[in-house]
């Protein structure tokens, strides 16, 4: 386990790497503090390739349970100082937004998405996976960049509609910047908001490691 760095105040952002070798699959959860089952899925995956480390099938994997440790904590979507870290990458697309749609002031403001900024471009992943929760049966795996065979494959396992958008703008997102901006491949997959996290996992277990394995 390594820290990749702090939050605005001062908790840690760990990742656990898994396997050897360059590009591995990373895999991240909770950027909306409020998305506690994206969490728990990371962190059962976590704990899934430490007892058993081949179903990653030889693959490297590094894991970033809780990228949003502050909001995590307040139960709220956004880091402490407001800013939705989803929205706070430096895509072609980002702009400042206000209110409760707070992009930060300018891209990578927050040290949040500086670490995972700097995560990317040290191990220039070859899939992201990016865990949230969404509500009105919207769950899906959608994907950004060359990632649509990844999503359809998940959907074998996890039945989740394959979508190629979210359905509304998504300015500055991780998507937009990793999947987008530099053509990797990228999924978010979107879990029921009101489902558990434990029949997140048990819905998602087989989708993630297939999307793993895959990544050869």
């Amino acid at each position: 386990m390594t820290v990749i760095g702090s939050s605005v105040e001062n908790r840690a952002i760990p990742m656990t790497t898994f396997g050897q070798g360059d590009r591995p699959v990373l895999v991240m959860g909770g950027i909306h503090g409020d998305e506690t089952s994206s969490v728990y899925v990371a962190q059962q995956l976590l704990l899934e390739l430490r007892h058993h480390p081949q179903n990653a099938g030889g693959v490297p994997v590094a894991i970033i349970p809780l990228a949003n440790p502050d909001g995590y904590a307040a139960k709220k979507r956004q880091n402490s100082r407001g800013v939705d870290l989803n929205r706070n990458f430096p895509a072609r697309n980002w702009k400042r937004g206000q209110g409760r749609r707070n992009n930060g002031g300018e891209p990578l403001s927050e040290p949040e998405s500086q670490a995972l900024a700097n995560v990317i471009e040290t191990l220039r992943p070859r899939l992201i996976v990016s865990i949230h929760s969404i509500d009105n049966e919207r769950h899906c795996n959608n994907y950004d960049g060359p990632a649509e065979g990844v999503a359809r494959l998940m959907s074998q396992y996890n039945h989740y509609p394959v979508a190629p958008t979210i359905g509304y703008p998504t300015p500055g997102s991780l998507g937009s910047f990793a999947g987008i901006d530099r053509a990797i491949a990228m999924i978010t997959l979107e879990l029921p908001r009101t489902g558990s996290g434990d029949q997140a996992w048990k819905d998602n277990q087989q989708a993630l490691l297939a999307a793993i394995a895959a990544a050869k």
